[in-house]
């Protein structure tokens, strides 16, 4: 249902691993109309709660902050992804209605 949407992208089969399908991750893209921020809050006023993923950075954390390593030049594809990567609600419970009402609420709000 959002392999159509631009700035969207689900994430691939990994080849070789069997996937536990704890969390469904999706990356918003520069070429989405909303950053994950913003589409993170309208799902959150429209009553659908995903989660924002690897944020903040633990790089970001006061502990680590400090340390050379912990730059954000150092760790471009992290810092790119905690800042695209949004999981989508999934759970046992969750009824194909309420699939179509996530996807369909991306759909309509990049247009």
């Amino acid at each position: 249902m959002l392999s159509g949407v631009r700035g969207i992208q689900c994430m691939p089969d990994a080849d070789h691993y069997i996937a536990n399908y704890a969390y469904f991750p999706i990356l918003v893209g520069s070429n989405y109309p909303l950053s994950r921020d913003d589409l993170y809050q309208a799902f959150t006023q429209a009553g659908i709660h995903p989660r924002r993923y690897f944020y903040p950075l633990i790089s970001d954390f006061p502990m680590y902050r400090g340390l050379p390593s912990a730059t954000r030049d150092n760790l471009p594809k992290a810092s790119q992804v905690a800042q695209q990567v949004l999981c989508l609600p999934m759970s046992a419970s969750l009824e194909q209605r309420d699939v179509e009402r996530i996807a369909n609420f991306i759909s309509a709000t990049c247009q």
